[in-house]
């Protein structure tokens, strides 16, 4: 089956791109309404129905943020249907309410959770509802439901985009006298960087750079982690061997040795840089206020120059299960409209899946936190394309884990780190065959 899904790390949060947030215009502007009111008109004096909903991880829909972009606008244009925020925690995860049999009518998830609802059975092709309820998806980037399609078939909306970027510590590089990052850094200029900023003053040990995982950056070349007609891993590639020299040059610069690269960067503050998705729904929290900092567009590769990792796009659907398909698929529309869209990109920081520039002019547009920032940044890059995604990845991800310490420490050379990978990752690959 051929399916376009990324590679996302289903890590941190899971967070959405900024933009300018300038607020010009009535359209799509200052008063929180759009040109446009999308979606298919309500049945005449419908009867009250009740439906549940949950995100794959608290990040992808904040309760506070369901409040604003679910809840309200239902009260406005279905008030008959109420939504209940299913939070998931121990005991209510989404493999745990399959064998309850309580499925959320309308679920959120990341594109790389795409494989694990597919294989419990609770989604849909959602394509002839689409269909059927007259539900506009022009209104979408074209290239944004490409990469969600399996076969040709939807099974979901995309309600955000997550992109990359550097975010840095104001106060670290004024601390030590060196000149914020720019858009169109090069990875080998990231190392320059990180070599001026790890140091330590006053017994305090500080960072230069940290990318998010041991395998984040094999994302932006595109590159598989198995082969899709073997099953088989896909590491052992010059494609590779690049990754994991510069990942190595990068966590062995004196002082620079990996720790955890979003909580020394927000938490401990002794990490200058972090190269990583859109950090912002964690940032605005109120303890990291008194943090300073700011973006720059995310290094890249000589050979490839201004392309980053692809984007992650956070989807929404109804399950299979849902004895309300219709309104929950009202539900869909009303979260992925221009309305919502606008209050999503002006209030969260949500950049939107869909075409209207104008709600990209938008973004962030309410937000203090971002006034000033360069979120412009944000689109310094362009993404990579995106990869096939396969159930063995998680293996073959599980075993650079694994090794990449051993190589990075010097015990073992680029090639055994391969093939090590390699070995482990088809072993483990072997045994899911097997169940």
């Amino acid at each position: 089956m051929k399916t376009s899904y990324t590679l996302a790390c289903t890590a941190v949060a899971a967070l959405m791109v900024l933009a300018a947030g300038c607020s010009g215009g009535q359209s799509a502007g200052t008063n929180g309404q759009s040109d446009k009111q999308d979606g298919p008109a309500a049945k005449a004096n419908p009867e009250p129905v009740k439906l549940t909903l949950q995100p794959v991880g608290a990040g992808y829909l904040y309760e506070e943020d369901f409040q604003m972009m679910v809840a309200e606008p239902l009260k406005k244009k279905y008030p008959h249907i109420t939504v209940e925020y299913v939070t998931p925690a121990k005991g209510t995860m989404i493999d745990e309410l399959v064998a309850a049999k309580s499925v959320p009518d309308i679920l959120l998830y990341g594109i790389g959770n795409y494989t694990q609802y597919r294989d419990l059975g609770i989604l849909t092709d959602i394509t002839p509802m689409l269909t059927k309820m007259k539900i506009d998806t022009n209104r979408f980037k074209p290239w944004v439901l490409d990469n969600i399609k399996v076969d040709g078939k939807l099974y979901s909306l995309p309600y955000a985009m997550n992109t990359n970027a550097i975010y840095y510590n104001l106060d670290l590089f004024d601390k030590f006298g060196v000149a914020y990052p720019k858009d169109g850094l090069s990875w080998d200029d990231i190392i320059e960087l990180t070599k001026r900023l790890s140091r330590t003053d006053n017994g305090t040990a500080y960072k230069g750079f940290m990318y998010l995982n041991s395998y984040w950056v094999g994302y932006q070349l595109s590159l598989p982690f198995t082969d899709a007609v073997k099953k088989k891993s896909a590491i052992n590639s010059d494609g590779w061997s690049r990754v994991f020299q510069m990942m190595k040059a990068i966590d062995t610069i004196p002082g620079n040795e990996r720790g955890s690269p979003v909580a020394d960067f927000y938490d401990k503050r002794i990490l200058a840089m972090v190269g990583a998705y859109n950090l912002v729904p964690t940032l605005k929290q109120d303890k990291y206020q008194t943090l300073r900092w700011d973006v720059a567009g995310y290094p890249s590769f000589k050979e490839k120059p201004n392309i980053a990792p692809p984007v992650d796009l956070h989807q929404v659907t109804i399950s299979n299960s849902t004895k309300h398909p219709e309104e929950a698929m009202l539900v869909v529309d009303l979260l992925t409209s221009e309305e919502v869209q606008l209050i999503s990109a002006r209030r969260t920081g949500r950049a939107s899946p869909l075409a209207n520039k104008k709600i990209e002019q938008e973004l962030g547009a309410e937000m203090p936190l971002i006034k000033g920032k360069n979120v412009t940044s944000f689109f310094a890059t362009q993404p990579a394309p995106n990869v096939v995604f396969a159930n063995e990845d998680l293996a073959v991800q599980k075993s650079i884990d694994k090794f990449y310490k051993d190589y990075s420490s010097g015990s073992i050379d680029v090639n055994v780190l391969m093939q090590k990978i390699e070995e482990d990752a088809n072993q483990a690959i072997s045994v899911i065959k097997s169940k």
